[in-house]
C-alpha cells in the first residue's frame, strides 16, 4: 500500500492551510494560484482544439464529439475561462491594501516568464524529446511493464 504517497500530499496540503492561520492574504493568493494555474491548462487545451478545427489538415475528432456543437462550446468555455481567470486575481475586499491584496496574479506572471525565459535560455537544448516507448505504448495500447 502506497502510505507515503498518501500522506505526502496529505502533510502539504496541511502545512499550506496553515498560511490561513498567519495571513488570509497568502492563503487567499495560494488558492487563487491553483485555480489560475488549473483555468489556464484549460484555456490551452480548449485554445489547440479550436485552432485544429481552423486548419487545412485537421487532426480527426474522436470518437466522442459533439459535432456542429463542439465549436460553439469551446468557444464559450474560452470566454468563460478568460472571464474566471481574471477576476480571480482580483483583491477580496476594498479599499485594496498590501494586507489585503491578492498576490496570485504578479506571482504567476513571474513564474510564467521564468520558465519561459528559462526555455527558451536552456531548457530547449537540453529536452530530449517524447519518451518513444510510452507513445508506443499509448498508440499500440499496450501495457506498461513496470520492473
Amino acid at each position: 500500500m502506497p502510505i507515503r504517497a498518501v500522506w505526502l500530499p496529505v502533510v502539504i496540503v496541511m502545512m499550506l492551510a496553515c498560511l490561513n492561520i498567519a495571513d488570509g492574504a497568502a492563503f487567499g493568493a495560494f488558492v487563487a494560484l491553483g485555480s489560475i494555474g488549473l483555468f489556464m491548462s484549460y484555456f490551452i487545451a480548449i485554445s489547440c482544439m479550436v485552432h485544429n478545427r481552423f486548419q487545412k489538415h485537421a487532426a480527426p475528432l474522436g470518437n466522442w464529439n459533439m459535432g456542429i456543437w463542439g465549436l460553439p462550446v469551446n468557444v464559450f468555455a474560452l470566454v468563460y475561462t478568460a472571464w474566471v481567470t481574471v477576476w480571480l486575481a482580483f483583491p477580496s475586499a476594498l479599499p485594496v491594501t498590501g494586507e489585503n491584496m491578492n498576490y496570485a496574479a504578479p506571482i504567476f506572471g513571474a513564474s510564467t516568464l521564468f520558465a519561459f525565459v528559462y526555455w527558451f535560455i536552456k531548457g530547449r537544448t537540453r529536452w530530449e524529446g517524447l519518451n518513444k516507448e510510452v507513445i508506443r505504448l499509448a498508440v499500440e495500447g499496450g501495457a506498461l511493464q513496470l520492473k
